[in-house]
């Protein structure tokens, strides 16, 4: 059974918790451990594996429950008691409060979650890390509005004095266009194209390209963008360069987990949230 299968029932299994709205428990998930391998019980690893998904709920419409595996669930913790700071089940939605935002991260080539062997890699060309998912109004969507929405950030990025690059002057790369930096010293490059072709919406990328500046340790490409998707939401995702030629993939899968972790009620509105509260 691949991965995103085995997701989508634990997702499955947390609605039908939920819909029933009592106090039921959800199955201890076992830590990732690859065949034959042992956890070290002495490891922060197992000393802090919470067994359960991380609750974070956006909107009454968009409610993640994210396996421990792809969340950081080892420095969920409170700083003086050391005790778990995320809501997980067993627990009733409607008492969940609303998050200001959502993230995960996911390895390459297989987009996995964290690892015994992987979790205190600060530099780990593999790692994707989803920053934030935030509910944000569909406004953002009008012409010249602020925000995130590519057209409207290619627009700034790309005209006026002070424009970023010359819009006529680009490359074709893994299905984007990259625009050539006007600073010869700067090994950063605009990117911009099309996400999803069925709904017309487009990405911006930053990426760090060779030759890099000395300073450069890490070369990482990131996008911020706005979609229309579950009410509106901004995305930020960042990754080592290396995983340029994957971007389309890797953007694919986000939007999936997505999904598949959504354990909101389907009868429920789609959109902003009230105020937000943080945890």
């Amino acid at each position: 059974m691949n991965l995103l299968k085995r997701i989508t029932i634990l997702a499955l299994m947390l609605m039908t918790v939920a819909c029933d709205g009592d106090n039921q428990g959800v199955a201890f998930m076992q830590p990732p451990l690859k065949p034959g391998q042992v956890l070290d019980p002495d490891s922060l690893f197992a000393k802090t594996w919470p067994g359960k998904p991380a609750l974070v709920k956006l909107n009454d419409g968009l409610i993640l429950a994210i396996p421990p595996q792809y969340h950081a669930f080892w420095a969920h913790r409170h700083w003086l008691t050391g005790r778990d700071s995320s809501f997980r089940p067993p627990m009733a939605l409607e008492k969940l409060p609303y998050a200001k935002l959502a993230g995960f991260t996911m390895h390459m080539p297989d987009f996995s979650g964290y690892t015994p062997d992987n979790y205190r890699e600060d530099f780990d060309e593999s790692r994707v890390e989803i920053i934030e998912i935030t509910p944000a109004p569909m406004i953002s969507m009008a012409p010249g509005a602020p925000g995130s929405y590519p057209p409207n950030m290619f627009q700034r990025v790309s005209t006026g004095p002070f424009r970023a690059f010359d819009p006529d002057k680009y490359e074709e790369k893994y299905g984007l266009r990259c625009y050539k930096n006007p600073d010869p010293e700067s090994d950063k490059q605009y990117c911009y194209g099309k996400r999803d072709s069925d709904l017309e919406e487009y990405v911006l990328f930053r990426i760090t390209v060779p030759p890099y500046q000395v300073t450069t340790r890490f070369p990482l490409m990131q996008t911020h963008y706005f979609s229309p998707k579950y009410g509106g939401l901004e995305i930020i995702w960042r990754t080592h360069t290396s995983n340029f030629p994957r971007w389309r993939e890797i953007d694919a899968q986000i939007w999936k987990y997505i999904a598949a972790w959504n354990i909101a009620p389907k009868n429920q509105p789609i959109g902003s949230s009230p105020a937000a509260t943080t945890r």
